[in-house]
This record gives structure tokens, C-alpha cells and sequence, in this order.
């Protein structure tokens, strides 16, 4: 239930928190740059018009907003139908890549095209810095986590029953995990065919007991990888060794 509460709600909050930076500044760049004050001690060549403080407050809130639902979003937990493989998608990097590179593309856009940005004292200018700059900062890092969803998504899907599938996806099970409860569907389904053989049934027979040995073998390997006394390189080159002597 967390999950359909926190999954939303700081999506919105994300997405909200960019369209009310972006629309804040771009009203202060209209305004351009300005000073508040009295003609004493210095003389105020262009005052503030009415409203500048109360969008440079929102530009701020826009900031902390935006924060708070990306946190949200980054720590809403595991849906309630199962986990989703997603590869090498990490939502920070593309949170960073999304916020600048929108921010600095409507900046640019902006003082390209809005007249009264042109208009402004200085607010041209700062555009195109504000823009460029963070357009930098932001493209890259949502190219790399775009590459990386599309790299999750064109992974193999998982092709076991469903019911299997979605046991281990209510584990929690990822990667080579998966990968660990695909061996031990096959070594269970080679032990129940072996079973059913005129020559797997007799005592000489040695296809049983190299199957379960399988099996033994491989769950070993699966407890050390979850207390991490095996890597992922030293797990899939045990696995291998196991699942080629049968």
C-alpha cells in the first residue's frame, strides 16, 4: 500500500516541482535584472516590479518540492504485483539528467523567442548562461540512464510459468538470483524426467543421484551467494562447472 501511495505522490511532487521552476524563471527573466531599495545611499536605476519576491520564494519551493518527491519516488518500495527488472535504470541519475536538461532547454528557448525576455535588462543574457549550462550538466546523465532502461528492457524476458515467475519475483529475487532458480527448474525437471524412465527407475541407475546431487550442489552455491561468500563471477562459473556435469 506504500507503494500506490509513495509511487504517485512524489512523481508529482517531481514533475510539479520542474514545471514551477521553469515557469518562475522564466518570469524573472522577463523581469531581467532589477533592485529594490530607496534612492538612499545608492540610486535604483530600475526598481522590482510587484511580485518579483513572491517568485523568487516559489522559484525556492519549486527546488525543495521537487527534492522531496524525488526522494519519495527513489524509496517507494516494491510494487504489490512483483518487481520489475529494470537493468542498469537508476531513477537519481535520471532525476538530475531530467531536471537540468528541461530547465536548460526552456531557458534557452526562452530568451530566444520571448519578446519581452529580449526586452528585459540582462534577462537575454541570462538565459542563454542558465541555459547552456545546464544543458551540460543535464543531458548526459539522462542519456545514460535512458541507455540504461533500454538496455533493462531488451534484456531476456523471464520464460518460466507464471506461477513460478511470480513466486520468485515476491522474493525479491533479481539478476543472478533469477538466474540461480532458472537452474534449479531445469535440474528438478531433468530429476522428474529421469524418474520417469525405464532405466532411471532401477537401483544401478546413476542419473538420480547426479541429479539430486545437482540440486544439492546448486542450492549450495545459492546459500553462499546470499551470505556473499561467493561473487556474482564466482557463483555463474560454479553454476556452469554444476549444471555441465550432469
Amino acid at each position: 500500500m506504500g507503494y500506490l501511495i509513495k509511487a504517485p505522490l512524489g512523481l508529482g511532487l517531481f514533475i510539479g516541482g520542474i514545471v514551477l521552476f521553469n515557469v518562475k524563471l522564466v518570469a524573472l527573466l522577463e523581469t531581467g535584472t532589477c533592485a529594490s531599495g530607496t534612492n538612499t545611499p545608492y540610486l535604483v536605476v530600475q526598481k522590482c516590479p510587484s511580485g518579483v519576491g513572491t517568485d523568487i520564494l516559489l522559484l525556492v519551493a519549486s527546488i525543495f518540492a521537487g527534492l522531496i518527491g524525488a526522494a519519495l519516488f527513489a524509496f517507494r518500495g516494491e510494487p504489490p504485483w512483483g518487481r520489475r527488472r529494470m537493468g542498469d535504470f537508476s531513477f537519481g541519475i535520471f532525476a538530475w539528467g531530467l531536471f537540468f536538461t528541461a530547465t536548460g532547454a526552456t531557458s534557452l528557448i526562452a530568451s530566444l523567442s520571448n519578446q519581452a525576455i529580449q526586452d528585459s535588462s540582462g534577462g537575454k543574457l541570462g538565459g542563454i548562461i542558465v541555459g547552456a549550462t545546464f544543458l551540460v550538466m543535464g543531458v548526459p546523465a539522462l542519456l545514460i540512464a535512458l541507455w540504461g532502461l533500454v538496455k533493462g528492457l531488451r534484456s531476456p524476458r523471464d520464460e518460466r510459468p507464471p506461477s513460478m515467475a511470480a513466486a520468485a519475483g515476491g522474493m525479491g529475487w533479481g539478476g543472478p538470483m533469477s538466474r540461480v532458480s532458472a537452474g534449479l527448474d531445469q535440474a528438478r525437471a531433468a530429476q522428474q524426467l529421469g524418474s520417469r524412465l525405464p532405466w532411471g527407475s532401477g537401483p544401478s541407475a546413476g542419473g538420480d543421484g547426479g541429479t539430486s546431487g545437482q540440486i544439492a550442489k546448486l542450492e549450495r552455491l545459492q546459500r553462499l551467494r546470499e551470505s556473499g561468500a561467493l561473487t556474482d563471477a564466482e557463483f555463474e562459473r560454479e553454476k556452469a562447472k554444476v549444471l555441465a556435469e550432469g
